[in-house]
């Protein structure tokens, strides 16, 4: 016991020490840690070898595991791209400036993450997937670089993708995913002696092309799940060339997941190049390094989510809880997992904190540093909401309640039913009731939904 309290001890004053170089008359802003985000596409919770030892590996992702910290009950704000990456870059529950589902954006007034930082002398760029409506990156006043979708868009043309240069459009032969890795070990290499923060939001493993409407891909391929067969839907390649045979003996009958699994290969390569450079660099120690999904993955993919229930566009866990991973060598301590509910929306006031720059005064996120160091040791959230399309949930301690369109309700204990298989809510109404008006206070500040509203099935 004396050791863990010491280690707190240590690891608390070194956060300390940390923020204070950011404080009036303390050293100049080279001092100042680094910040990379990196944020990939679909990506299924089981689809990471730190949080689930399956078939698929990714030793580099899991360097972050190693070398910082794991969340184990890591939640995205929605279970589908837009909502969730505005959510990221606002510190705030998009629902509340209108970004409901993926037809939303967010408004020019709204501070973002990188704004803040670039406004406090950060070197910012953005190199990826932008989907988004209304001005694109290069023209929003936040990034000083951007390499990113053309228009807002769900896909990224993985062999020959099109993209915009700071505004300016070009194409280009390589990979997407080797291309956004050279592109970051480039700024990283460019901006060794001033702070930086790079997003990075990897288009991999999002699908190329719907080749069938995805209820009933989910449809199909729970019922061949369900009968022990297996389900193989021709799918678009997304796989660099003759990367997919690598995993056809892995995968027999399942030409989809064969490619879906190099295409995790891939990204697993990019972020270890983006890792190795800031090792070689001797940037690792000085780097904020955060990685996650923006929603579950995508049953064309075949995402592993075992034991999570459902997939993307679903308020079940498989649709909201995420690979989540952040490293921080000195400050995080390396392998901790971390088992309370955190948000992605916690991003933002961390990284404020550490960084030592001012926040927006309307954050949804908290400040996790003191949670990961000791210094804090209870809960960071009270409770986590979500609500699209009708569908209501709450998490909640281990709770978690799920609310139909007609408002029936689903209880889940998930220290104990992960699968969400057990509903207790016939025999736990009084929690139901507690959790319900919870979410409903929550709701009740929400602007409505935009009219004729659908669902987004990309």
């Amino acid at each position: 016991m004396k050791s863990r309290t010491l280690l707190a001890f240590l690891v608390a004053g070194s956060l300390l020490l940390t923020c204070s170089a950011h404080l009036p008359g303390a050293e100049s802003t080279a001092a100042r840690p680094n910040v990379i985000v990196l944020l990939v596409d679909d990506l299924g919770w089981g689809d990471v070898s730190c949080l689930n030892n399956g078939a698929v590996k990714t030793p580099h992702i899991d360097r972050l595991a190693q070398t910082g910290v794991t969340f184990t009950s890591g939640y995205v704000t929605a279970p589908l791209c837009g909502p969730s990456r505005a959510a990221f870059f606002s510190g705030r529950y998009a629902q509340r400036f209108g970004f409901w589902d993926n037809s939303g954006g967010i408004p020019t007034d709204q501070p973002l993450l990188p704004g803040v930082l670039r406004a406090a002398g950060y070197r910012t760029a953005l190199l990826g997937k932008w989907h988004s409506t209304g001005p694109m990156p290069h023209a929003r006043g936040v990034f000083d670089e951007t390499l990113c979708s053309p228009v807002s868009s769900p896909f990224i043309d993985y062999h020959h993708p099109k993209l915009a240069r700071n505004g300016m459009m070009e194409e280009s032969d390589v990979y997407s995913t080797d291309l956004f890795a050279r592109e970051a070990v480039e700024f990283i290499d460019r901006n060794q002696t001033q702070p930086f923060a790079l997003t990075v939001t990897f288009n991999a493993p999002h699908i190329l092309r719907v080749v069938k409407n995805a209820q009933l891909i989910r449809a199909d391929y729970d019922a061949a799940l369900a009968a022990g067969k297996t389900l193989d839907i021709p799918k678009v390649p997304m796989a660099r060339p003759g990367d997919t045979a690598k995993f056809t003996a892995q995968f027999p009958s399942d030409t989809a997941r064969a490619d879906t699994v190099a295409t995790i290969a891939a990204l697993d390569e990019a972020v270890g190049r983006i890792l190795d450079k800031l090792q070689q660099s001797g940037l690792d120690r000085k780097t904020i390094v955060f990685f996650f999904g923006d929603n579950g993955g995508h049953p064309e993919n075949r995402s592993e989510s075992v034991p999570l229930r459902d997939y993307k566009w679903s308020l079940y866990e498989g649709g909201i809880r995420v690979p989540f991973l952040a490293s921080y060598p000195g400050v995080f301590p390396a392998g901790l997992t971390f088992a309370h509910p955190v948000s992605t929306l916690d991003i933002f006031p961390t990284v404020a904190a550490l960084t030592g720059t001012t926040p927006p005064a309307n954050l949804d996120g908290v400040n996790l540093a003191p949670f990961l160091t000791g210094q804090k040791t209870t809960a960071p959230h009270d409770a986590l909401f979500f609500s699209i399309n009708g569908i209501g949930a709450i998490r909640s301690d281990r709770w978690k309640l799920v609310l139909a369109t007609d408002g029936t309700p689903e209880l889940f204990d998930l220290s104990r039913d992960l699968a969400e298989k057990n509903n207790l809510a016939p025999v736990q109404s009084d929690r139901v009731k507690v959790l319900r008006e919870k979410w409903q206070a929550w709701h009740s500040r929400l602007p409505a939904p935009p009219l004729g509203a659908k669902k987004k099935l990309k």
